[in-house]
């Protein structure tokens, strides 16, 4: 058999090195001048065939445990385990000592995440500045680097407290390969020793290789982390959803709501309303500010506005840690959907419920109402009629009548009774007390219209003949002047005779007597002398300070007064006579003002 058929057998037999070597020997032993050259030529091409061979053996493998390897990396679906694998396997592909990922920050900079192989735990942690390092150069160029002795290469920009930890780790040759996403790098995969060491080319492109793989494999993860964490959120958000909307149908309100709202996030929650008062819940370090229309952070809280179709009604805040919770707006605009479901049920309740009360009073003041059917409706409203004291009435006159109407609901609260808008004013029935304390309480509001009240006994009949007192009390308030005050019917005095036709009748008497002349010439020539001796008389009869408010010279009043001189009579100027005239004055005042209103 030729020397070239043996080796050729040798090789394909894939006989060990040693075998190999010990086949040469006896190839060469006695050989010599051209015989030996040809001898030791077939021997140098069989041992370069072999390793040739066993690069591309140590390759397959290489290949083989890299597919292997992204398969299990296709498994991991957390970044901390592909980090983890990815090290050990750098480690133990290149045959080093130490290997490490260094991730990038949002501040370009770059920290090491993951170590294998490491004595201690000085690497783990490390930061380095965007651009420093060895791996801060990887980054900055995207091209792989290695350093055949770190501590020493004066390429390398140097940190202490980075070299302090390579030496601690007796770290030498040092091999870096960037991590790529897109084109993008988005940190380094580094493999060390504990000596000085070259690392050639197939090392570099096998750890390079390890990094493509690490850089899908960790891009996977993160969006699996991703698509976990949306999904807990959203199974979070659904579980609470489904809790709170059993809470509002059982009929919870506002202290259901916090109480789901703090279970979920583990903290308390306050429910604020509109005016910023606290609804529900414990309040935190934050208050409502404004009238945000959006979820806000604020400094150490989060706030959810509750909207409604009429605008801001209030507002849910987390604080502390429950605002830290990365879920905590997106559950608080839950409870927020819920507290806005309640507020508009309170109010379509409070509206069917006036509505109600509306038509039960508006029945109840008719006068060809059954009585019987009224008693009925009035159970089914649940209003007392029996045992209902005083009557009130509301008048806005000119003013916003919802003001009146919120006054009303006030007082009627306070004292346990009813209230209801008729005919242009709202009425208040209140049970278990007086006409004079009920005025006494009444005053301490801040009054927006005027407030008649009216004693009453209980029932059908006894409400509607209160009810007539008190709006004429009401009524004659407002031809006053006093649009902002309360009394009775018993305290307006000689203004009670104005309640009934002949008390009015018997007014006009005595106005005619005193002013009829005066008030038949100014309807007779569109003149209003009256005005003028009315502010005359007020004024204590002082001219200057008529004029002035009359706006009028001083000969033009005493031309006036001269003229009401031949109209009423030079007696007029007497006390006794002018205080006649001043009262007469009032009352057709106090008589227009009634009649226009009436």
């Amino acid at each position: 058999m030729s020397e070239t058929d043996s080796w050729l057998r040798l090789l394909a037999d894939e006989r060990p090195g040693a075998e190999l070597e010990d086949f040469r020997r006896e190839q060469l032993a006695g050989a010599s001048g051209a015989r030996r050259d040809q001898l030791t030529l077939a021997a140098d091409r069989a041992f370069a065939i072999r390793r040739r061979l066993d690069a591309r053996q140590r390759h397959a493998a290489e290949l083989t445990v890299l597919n292997d390897l992204a398969r299990r990396l296709t498994t991991l679906r957390d970044s901390g385990g592909v980090l983890s694998e990815v090290a050990a396997q750098a480690r133990r592909l290149l045959g080093v000592d130490v290997a490490y990922l260094m991730l990038r920050q949002d501040d370009g900079g770059l920290r090491i995440e993951v170590v294998d192989g490491s004595m201690g735990s000085v690497l783990r942690g490390i930061e380095l500045a965007a651009g420093t390092g060895l791996g801060g150069r990887v980054v900055r160029t995207g091209e792989p680097m290695w350093s055949e002795d770190y501590l020493r290469d004066s390429r390398i920009e140097h940190l202490p407290s980075v070299d302090a930890a390579a030496g601690s780790e007796q770290l030498g040759g040092i091999l870096g390969v960037p991590l790529i996403r897109g084109d993008q790098p988005i940190g380094v995969l580094l493999a060390a020793d504990r000596r000085p060491r070259s690392f050639h080319g197939g090392e570099v492109e096998l750890l390079a290789a390890l990094a493509s793989h690490a850089a899908v494999a960790l891009h996977n993860a993160g969006l699996f982390e991703e698509l976990s964490s949306a999904n807990a959120t959203l199974r979070r958000a659904d579980e609470l959803r489904e809790r709170l909307t059993a809470a509002v149908i059982e009929g919870g309100g506002y202290p259901e709501i916090a109480d789901e709202l703090t279970r979920a996030l583990g903290r308390p929650v306050a429910i604020f309303g509109a005016d910023h008062e606290v609804l529900a819940g414990a309040p935190g370090s934050a208050e409502p500010v404004g009238e945000p229309r959006a979820v806000t952070r604020l400094d150490d809280a989060v706030l959810a506005p509750v909207v409604l179709g009429s605008g801001y009604a209030g507002c849910l805040i987390a604080s502390g840690a429950a605002a830290r919770d990365p879920d905590a707006p997106r559950l608080l605009g839950l409870g927020a959907t819920s507290v806005a479901v309640v507020i508009t049920s309170e109010q379509s309740r409070a509206e069917a419920e006036l509505r109600t009360r509306g038509e039960f009073v508006s029945a109840l003041l008719s006068p060809g109402a059954d009585e019987a059917g009224l008693r009925r409706r009035a159970r089914r409203a649940g209003i007392g009629v029996a045992g209902v004291r005083v009557v009130a009435v509301f008048d806005p006159g000119d003013a916003d009548p919802r003001q009146a109407s919120s006054l009303a609901g006030r007082v009627a609260a306070e004292f346990g009774g009813w209230s209801a808008e008729h005919s242009g004013h709202v009425v208040a029935l209140l049970p278990g007390i007086t006409a004079e304390r009920a005025a006494d309480r009444i005053r301490r509001f801040d009054l927006s219209c005027a407030v008649g009240i009216a004693p009453c006994s209980g029932g059908v009949h006894a409400i509607r003949t209160a009810h007539e007192s008190a709006r004429q009390t009401a009524t004659v308030l407002l031809a006053l002047g006093r649009t902002r005050d309360c009394a009775r019917a018993a305290e307006l005095g000689l203004y009670r005779s104005l309640f009934g036709q002949a008390g009015r009748d018997e007014l006009l008497v005595f106005i005619n007597d005193a002013v009829g002349p005066l008030l038949e010439h100014d309807r007779d020539r569109k003149r209003d002398l009256a005005t003028t001796l009315r502010t005359y008389l007020e004024q204590s009869r002082h001219h200057a300070r008529t004029c002035e408010l009359l706006h009028i010279h001083p000969n033009t009043l005493y031309q006036r007064l001269e003229r009401i001189d031949g109209l009423l009579g030079p007696g007029w100027r007497e006390p006794e006579r002018a205080l006649e005239v001043q009262l007469a004055l009032r009352l057709d005042d106090v008589l227009s003002a009634l009649r226009a209103r009436e």
